[in-house]
């Protein structure tokens, strides 16, 4: 039995691993990669995509789900296994990716440049032919696809349906193994989703380690800052632009904005979520209030929806998104999440000289990113082909994490009463990577490794 990892190998995206148990093929996400790595995601796969029987999609993000379609149009023609609120994200996700790189493509050889790729990956016409492949299944139920093939999903706590997936797998030899792969994990105590499922008993853990290096902020600690930064910025007339990542964290900071102005806290705010993806994204969440936590549960029980509150306005046109410019004292909430694309750009290139403004990051900037240069403290950047002086405040609200930190994680993995024979850490930068395998091993005493890319490992 072997396992190939073909993303997310010393490094963040690009999520894909390839397991042959000699019986079956099968895949386990298959995101594209972001950043400095994003050329990777036009060469070709190390496996035959036609030899696919199944993918186990863990969660909706890019990084997971990107390079679906590239699957199908290379020969796939098996199953996508994942919940519904999943499968539903995938569709709006996938769609606009293939927006996005139509336009940049668009750009660049209106640019005249010499690196521009001869195509996008992958079309919209291809996301609605990639979807009809999907097969969804809720948490906590046993499927025995075929002989030497069972999964059970569970709740990865990350973001609206990300499943850990428990594989119970028979090899060449009749030999049962199963080999548990986490996903992205989320952080414990998050407003609107669930915590993490505990798994009991596994020989192999595949597990990913984006913050296995360091601590996130409490809660409170993190919404006094983020309230710190709001009432700040409206007595400066400044304004505070909030880099949305379409799933989960635009969704967590409506919710907290909610809990802000309904108390109180917060008086006199205008929010402007200028983010048609995440408008989609909030929809979806609507429909699904059964994977929501008690809290979250408790609130829309009493008649409040947590995702509306006043001076809240959401924004549809660009036209009305480009009236923002000439405001100030304002929150603009628009995608993406990296400042790689989206309207987000736009209003950067309207406010990032200013220092009466602040830019608020709310989750993790990959190496390469816009996100990233100004979060590492760029004296200026470049943003659609022109130079900006960064004077704008930046923030990270650590505390919104959709992932597990380092104590997390490793109480996540003390969870396995029966002790893995190995643990194999993925889905980080490379000295993370190297830190937490080191830390599992000093301190939880199980055989922890760190895969190369495309390196094929040994089950048995």
């Amino acid at each position: 039995m072997e396992l190939q990892f073909c993303g997310a190998a010393k490094t963040v995206t690009g999520s894909c691993h390839y397991l042959d148990t000699d019986k079956h093929k099968i895949l386990i996400d298959c995101g594209m990669f972001q950043g400095l790595d994003r050329n990777k995601n036009f060469g070709s796969f190390p496996f035959n995509p036609t030899d696919i029987e199944y993918v186990f999609l863990t969660h909706a993000h890019i990084d997971h789900c990107g390079r679906l379609p590239v699957l199908i149009k290379n020969g796939f023609r098996g199953k996508i296994i994942s919940t519904r609120a999943t499968r539903d994200l995938v569709r709006i996700l996938l769609k606009d990716s293939a927006k996005i790189q139509k336009e940049d493509l668009r750009r660049c050889l209106g640019q005249k440049r010499s690196n521009c790729e001869r195509e996008a990956l992958y079309t919209e016409e291809e996301v609605d032919d990639t979807m009809q492949y999907f097969v969804t299944y809720p948490y906590g139920d046993s499927v025995k696809l075929e002989d030497g093939l069972e999964f059970r999903m569970r709740d990865a706590g990350h973001i609206l349906g990300s499943a850990i997936f428990e594989l119970w797998l028979v090899n060449g030899s009749d030999r049962l193994r199963k080999v548990v792969f986490s996903g992205d994990l989320g952080q414990p105590g998050q407003r609107i989703i669930k915590d993490p499922d505990m798994i009991r008993e596994a020989d192999y853990v595949v597990i990913e380690s984006t913050y296995g290096n360091r601590l996130h902020k409490s809660k409170d600690e993190t919404m006094l800052e983020f309230m710190t930064v709001i009432k700040r910025a409206l007595e400066e007339n400044g304004n505070v632009l909030i880099p949305s990542f379409a799933v989960e964290r635009s969704q967590e900071i409506l919710y907290e904005l909610n809990l802000f102005v309904e108390n109180k806290l917060i008086e006199g705010l205008n929010v402007y979520f200028d983010s048609p993806l995440a408008q989609k994204a909030t929809e979806i969440f609507t429909r699904y209030a059964e994977l929501y936590d008690e809290d979250a549960r408790r609130l829309i029980e009493t008649g409040d929806n947590i995702f509306e509150f006043e001076g809240l306005e959401y924004v549809a046109d660009f036209s009305d998104s480009r009236r923002l410019s000439a405001r100030k004292g304002i929150m603009i909430i628009a995608g993406s999440g990296m400042c790689t694309g989206g309207r987000i750009v736009y209003h950067l290139q309207n406010n990032i000289t200013d220092p009466r403004n602040h830019l608020v990051f709310a989750g993790y900037q990959v190496h390469g990113t816009l996100g990233r240069k100004i979060i590492d403290g760029a004296k200026s950047v470049r943003i659609r082909g022109q130079e900006y002086d960064v004077g704008i405040q930046t923030h990270t609200l650590g505390g919104l994490s959709a992932h597990s930190d380092k104590n997390d994680l490793e109480y996540w993995l003390r969870g396995f009463g029966h002790s893995p024979r190995k643990v194999f850490v993925v889905h980080g930068d490379e000295e993370v990577i190297d830190f937490f395998s080191d830390h599992i091993e000093r301190n939880l005493e199980i055989e922890a490794y760190a895969p190369e890319l495309n390196e094929i490992v040994e089950l048995d």
